[in-house]
C-alpha cells in the first residue's frame, strides 16, 4: 500500500466516524495488511535479522511492534512481530515489500509461508469495544488481556485470534480469522459495531500520533528523529542523524484534508522555518486540521511562524504530539466488572 486512492470514495463521513469511535465503538477493515509466518529453530534469527528490534526476549502470545531500517539507518517502514509458539512467528505489515524481501529470505533452518490470502484482519476500537463483544463471545479471556498480548476464542463460532492493540490511540482489539471464515464474521460484527472507514482511521492514528509508513517513511529519518528509538534497540548505537524532526502541527487550509498524502513520493528535506507535510486531516478532537509533518531540527525551540513550501497550508503552529492521549493510558488500561474502561 503506497497510495490511499483507493479509500477515496468511502461513502462515509470520516469526522462523524472518528467521533463513533473515540466515544463508542468502530469496526475497521484491516485485511490490506500482509502476513508471513516463519517458523523452524533459525526463525528467531531470521526475524532478528529483519526487524531493528531484538526479539529473543518476546513470549509467547505476545506481540511486539517494530521497525525496518534502511542501509543509512533510516526507517523503511513500521510491522508487529507476533509470537505464536517457540520458534513460530507472524510478520505483518502494511508494506507489501516486507513480505516480498521476507519471502526471499528462506533459508534450511525455517520455512517461510505467507499467509496473506488465508487470513482477515479486522479492528474494533473505542470505549465500549469490550462491552459489545460480550454479544458474540465469551470475553472472560480477553478482558485479562494486557496491551500488546493475544490469545485464540471464538467469536460468534468462528475460531478467531484476538489482540488487545490497534492504530487509533482507543481501547481495543484486533481479529485475526481465517479468510474462508471472513464474510460471516464480519457480517456478526457489523451487527454489532458501527462500520468506519479508512478516513476515519487515518484521523484517529494522526490524532494518536502514530505513523503511516507510506507518508511518514519515504523522506527518511532516523528513528530518535521519529521519537521511535525505543523500538530500535539494535541500532542505537547508529549515529544516524538525518537533519530532520517529526512533529504534530495545526493548521488552516480551504478544503478539509481526508487521506492526504505528500504529491511527492520522496519529498525534499525542509529548509529553516519550513514544514514538510506528510499526514493531515480534520481533528473533531481539536475542531482544526491536524497533521503531521517534518522540520529542520533547528526549528524545534523557535517561535517564528512555519511555511509549508506547497502553499498548501498556512497558520501552522506546531502542537504536541500525540494530541490524543499522551500518557497511552487509555489503550493500555483495564477494564470494570462492568467491561467499561479503567483509566
Amino acid at each position: 500500500m503506497r497510495s490511499l486512492d483507493k479509500w477515496r470514495d468511502d461513502p462515509g463521513n470520516p469526522w462523524t466516524e472518528a467521533t463513533q469511535c473515540r466515544q463508542q465503538a468502530a469496526l475497521f477493515d484491516f485485511s490490506f495488511m500482509s502476513t508471513v509466518r516463519v517458523s523452524g529453530v533459525g526463525a528467531q534469527q531470521l526475524v532478528n535479522g529483519f526487524v531493528s528490534r531484538d526479539v529473543s526476549d518476546l513470549p509467547e502470545n505476545c506481540v511486539f511492534y517494530c521497525l525496518r531500517l534502511s542501509r543509512k539507518g533510516y526507517v523503511k517502514s513500521d510491522l508487529t512481530v507476533w509470537k505464536l509458539a517457540e520458534g513460530a512467528y507472524e510478520v505483518m505489515s502494511g508494506d507489501s515489500e516486507d513480505i516480498t524481501e521476507l519471502m526471499s529470505q528462506q533459508g534450511p533452518d525455517c520455512s517461510i509461508e505467507n499467509m496473506s490470502d488465508s487470513h482477515s484482519i479486522f479492528a474494533i476500537q473505542g470505549p465500549e469495544s469490550l462491552l459489545r463483544l460480550a454479544e458474540l463471545c465469551n470475553i472472560d479471556r480477553l478482558a485479562r488481556l494486557d496491551y500488546f498480548q493475544f490469545c485464540d476464542v471464538d467469536v460468534a463460532n468462528l475460531p478467531v485470534r484476538v489482540a488487545r492493540l490497534g492504530y487509533t490511540g482507543e481501547r481495543g482489539f484486533e481479529l485475526i480469522a481465517r479468510r474462508a471464515d471472513a464474510q460471516a464474521l464480519w457480517h456478526s460484527l457489523a451487527r454489532v459495531f458501527p462500520v468506519a472507514g479508512f478516513g476515519a482511521l487515518d484521523t484517529l492514528r494522526i490524532e494518536a500520533g502514530f505513523i503511516l509508513y507510506c507518508n511518514e517513511c519515504p523522506i527518511g529519518a532516523a528513528p530518535t528523529e521519529m521519537g521511535l528509538s525505543q523500538f530500535a534497540v539494535q541500532n542505537t548505537d547508529r549515529d544516524v542523524n538525518s537533519g530532520l524532526k517529526l512533529v504534530c502541527f495545526t493548521a488552516q487550509r480551504n478544503e478539509l484534508p481526508v487521506l492526504w498524502q505528500h504529491p511527492v513520493s520522496h519529498p525534499a528535506h525542509p529548509t529553516r522555518g519550513q514544514i514538510v507535510v506528510t499526514s493531515a486531516c480534520f481533528s473533531p478532537l481539536s475542531q482544526t486540521i491536524l497533521g503531521l509533518g517534518y522540520i529542520n531540527s533547528q526549528d524545534i525551540a523557535t517561535a517564528e511562524p512555519l511555511v509549508d513550501p506547497l502553499g498548501e497550508f498556512e497558520q501552522i503552529a506546531l502542537c504536541r504530539r500525540p494530541l490524543f492521549d499522551p500518557s497511552k493510558r487509555i489503550a493500555r488500561g483495564h477494564w470494570s466488572g462492568e467491561f467499561r474502561p479503567v483509566y
